[in-house]
């Protein structure tokens, strides 16, 4: 076991390397509950290009934990769930208050970051139908997801290269 203090201390480098990434493609960190990490694309300002930002987002968050893991004696790895879909930002609370996302999407998400094995990153049908021209994805069957039923998903698998 590992003394919580460097825990603490790992954890602030990756999510400010996360943080880095996220400002990159011009998306949002809503909040980091424990070691879980909440962001965002098409918010506050809606963008055309939502997805994709966010399908960058993931690769990159994966991209760096593997650099990362190769370099340092503590390996760190993730489940990333995204998924595309009505949500609303409100701030909530009165003493303590915070911004946070509401609706289908967000919930839809943590069901597929459920569904992740370590180090993959899964999306729904509609995220990838948005991206499927700058991105390789691998379908994965149907799951019966909590809320929303039989649903097909995918493993993003990488970025396509550019000039196809």
């Amino acid at each position: 076991s590992q003394d919580p203090g460097a825990v603490v201390t790992e954890l602030n480098d990756i999510f400010s390397a996360f943080d880095r990434v996220v400002e990159l493609f011009g998306c949002e960190r809503i909040k980091t509950i424990g070691d879980s990490y909440v962001a965002v694309s098409g918010l506050p300002e809606p963008t055309p290009d939502h997805a994709i930002n966010i399908a960058k987002v993931a690769l990159r968050f994966k991209r760096y934990l593997e650099r990362r893991n190769s370099a340092h004696p503590t390996k760190w790895y993730c489940r990333i769930g995204v998924a595309t879909g009505p949500l609303i930002g409100s701030i909530v609370g009165i003493q303590k208050y915070v911004y946070d996302i509401f609706g289908p999407a967000v919930n839809l998400a943590a069901r597929l970051e459920a569904l992740s094995e370590s180090m993959q990153i899964t999306m729904d049908a509609k995220t990838r139908e948005l991206i499927e021209a700058d991105f390789v994805a691998a379908s994965r069957g149907t799951a019966e997801l909590k809320g929303f039923g039989e649903r097909e998903i995918f493993t993003l698998v990488s970025e396509r290269p550019s000039g196809r």
